[in-house]
């Protein structure tokens, strides 16, 4: 037997596309105005389909039918949506009941684990980087069960590369493209420089790289998540990050691609769900040009990005006064450099 469900409401169109649920690593989850498809994709066995439909909402919470190919009764479940913010959807489940009462199915009751819970994600399958929130170029300390190791990416170098003397070696990690978009992590960076101040080894590639793609604040916590295409074990991976001084930063790295309730900044196992910790200290030098930036996601809507700037210089709303004396000043300025130019 199969249901039909019609919608009776609109998911925000930001929503739609296709994402990864952290929840559920092994599923592809699809969403349109109206339908949550979720497909699970098990070690073993044929693939699953949910389908959730909206029926009902109000305000942060989302009443939706489910349907299932294991039988053929439909039950209901609610969904907390936090508002859509980067790469990332975060919402909370409640459990299935067979009624259709919003009141009974949306119930703050109806949500587990009402002391310790944490929002569950969704993450865009094909990510668009975002700026950062910790940039600039630090030198790191780590300790856990998985360290940043050295190594080439993409393998053998197409030419050998030459042999640089070496007075001092570090572990490095910057943020220092010009949109600060990207980490990179080299764990043996050369830190000697020539008699002009410039950096000696111009040849050495990182040895991880790893777009931000979202951040935000919960629970007192900074949240990072990147995405690395080479990670052997989940291109996205969590982060908690924490400023501990004017130029120190502290960060953990998770196991996975979401960060458990018991880990903080100073994690360094799987205990508590955590790769490696590391401790950041800004080192920035004359010639690098990387500008330390840092945002404890309080506001993750905010919009961050290194944008261009057109000033206007009074070209609109002439008729006020600040307007015309700013473009008096600009047209003064713009007769004092042609003189100087004719005269030189």
């Amino acid at each position: 037997k199969s249901e039909v469900v019609e919608p009776g409401c609109r998911l925000p169109q930001n929503f739609s596309g296709d994402w990864i649920n952290t929840a559920n690593i092994d599923a592809d989850i699809f969403i349109n105005e109206t339908h949550i498809i979720e497909t699970w994709y098990p070690d073993e066995g044929r693939y699953r389909k949910t389908i959730y439909v909206c029926r009902e909402q109000r305000d942060t919470r989302v009443m939706m039918a489910r349907l299932t190919v294991d039988g053929c009764q439909k039950d209901y479940v609610c969904f907390d949506f936090v508002p859509q913010h980067h790469n990332v959807i975060r919402y909370r489940k409640g459990i299935a009941v067979i009624t259709d009462n919003y009141h009974t199915v949306c119930s703050w009751v109806q949500f587990p684990n009402r002391v310790k819970w944490k929002y569950d994600l969704y993450l865009r399958k094909n990510p668009v980087a975002v700026r950062c929130p910790v940039a600039g170029k630090f030198n790191f300390t780590q300790k856990g069960d998985i360290l940043f190791e050295t190594r080439i990416l993409g393998g053998v170098t197409l030419s050998p590369r030459p042999n640089i003397y070496c007075k001092q070696n570090i572990s490095d990690f910057s943020v220092c493209d010009t949109d600060q978009k990207e980490i990179a992590i080299d764990e043996t960076y050369c830190l000697s420089v020539d008699h002009l101040g410039r950096p000696v080894d111009i040849y050495s590639d990182p040895d991880y790289k790893m777009k931000c793609i979202a951040y935000w604040k919960e629970n007192i916590k900074s949240y990072l998540i990147t995405f690395d295409e080479l990670d052997p074990f989940s291109k996205y991976r969590c982060w908690i990050y924490q400023r501990a001084d004017l130029n120190r930063v502290l960060m953990s790295q998770a196991i996975g691609p979401f960060c458990d309730l018991k880990q903080d900044v100073y994690s360094t196992n799987y205990t508590e769900g955590a790769a490696v910790h590391i401790e950041l200290q800004e080192y920035e030098r004359e010639r690098d040009q990387c500008p330390m930036h840092f945002d404890d996601g309080s506001n993750p809507w905010l919009e961050t990005e290194n944008t261009v700037k057109i000033f206007t210089f009074g070209a609109f709303h002439s008729n006020n006064n600040s307007n015309k004396l700013l473009s008096f000043h600009v047209n003064l300025l713009l007769v004092f450099i042609s003189f100087f130019s004719l005269v030189v």
